[in-house]
């Protein structure tokens, strides 16, 4: 597989509904998902729960573990507020651009008819119409092409429900406009490539995505790390990706959790590792435990 598309399959959804799972191996503890965090003048604990944003149902699975943990909280925090209609509006605005992008002329004829046979087939649209979407929502369209086992599940997308279910507040770390502007940043000429590279070995990666999947059931978080680290193109886009948001994330947190109990769930490759949320929040006082899940 080219290391460009293992980037965008591991790490892509991460910024959608969007993630893919990493910690770094030499800071992992225990296997852990699901952590307590306490102290530094909180008056109850709160939960950090790592997700995988996208799995298919037969491997879709949460915990007696982490709805207990779900349940004793106060409120939900994910990393955008998916229970705010404009945020999913913000979300579909930014994947957008009316004045469209040249998939038929970048892309070779093989990748562009298979491209416009899927939007066909799965939006109703070719690519003459679909132009218009950027090259990241082009991507993540993509992901149930790729995973080929119907309509994906979402561990986001269950708390959202299950906290209407018990009448508890859905809250954002961050906005969908946020996470667009990432991918706005990186020039659409490499995202084209990603694109490429995609269309190209979906085999392979759907082999690479089984054994992503089958680590985070294990709860091999080093495992999961040690296949990213493979990508140069990961690493160059890192401080965008994970550690200036995770930094971000730590006052935020801090709020939130001061007077409520909240359960929060962010994609897992944020969780550790030198400058992850983990650590992060023991080097502002916390207590962070992991979990039984």
């Amino acid at each position: 597989m080219k290391r460009t598309s293992k980037v965008i399959i591991k790490s892509f959804w991460t910024l959608l509904i969007l993630v893919s799972l990493v910690l770094n191996g030499s800071a992992q503890e225990t296997k852990a998902l699901l952590w307590e965090i306490s102290g530094n003048g909180l008056e109850k604990s709160s939960y950090l729960f790592g997700t995988i944003h996208l799995m298919c149902k037969d491997d879709f699975v949460i915990s007696d573990g982490v709805k207990n943990a779900f349940n004793q909280a106060d409120q939900i925090a994910l990393e955008v507020d998916l229970d705010d209609p404009s945020e999913m509006q913000a979300f579909q605005t930014g994947m957008m651009n009316m004045a469209g992008y040249d998939y038929k002329g970048t892309l070779s004829e093989k990748d562009y008819n298979r491209l416009d046979g899927i939007m066909k087939a799965n939006y109703g649209q070719g690519m003459a119409v679909m132009r218009i979407m950027k090259p990241f929502g082009v991507m993540s369209a993509l992901y149930g092409e790729m995973l080929a086992c119907g309509t994906p599940e979402s561990y986001e997308l269950s708390f959202v429900e299950m906290a209407k279910g018990e009448t508890k507040e859905v809250l954002g770390l961050e906005s969908a406009a946020s996470q667009v502007a990432i991918f706005d940043n990186i020039p659409v000429k490499e995202q084209m490539t990603w694109l490429s590279d995609m269309l190209g070995d979906t085999g392979e990666s759907k082999a690479e995505w089984s054994q992503m999947v089958a680590n985070y059931k294990a709860q091999d978080l080093a495992a999961l790390y040690a296949s990213m680290a493979e990508s140069p193109e990961y690493a160059k886009y890192e401080k965008q990706l994970l550690d200036n948001r995770n930094e971000a994330w730590i006052p935020k947190i801090g709020e939130m959790a001061k007077d409520k109990s909240t359960f929060i769930a962010v994609g897992a490759m944020h969780l550790a590792g030198g400058k992850g949320v983990i650590k992060l929040l023991r080097e502002a006082g916390y207590t962070v435990k992991p979990m039984d899940n």
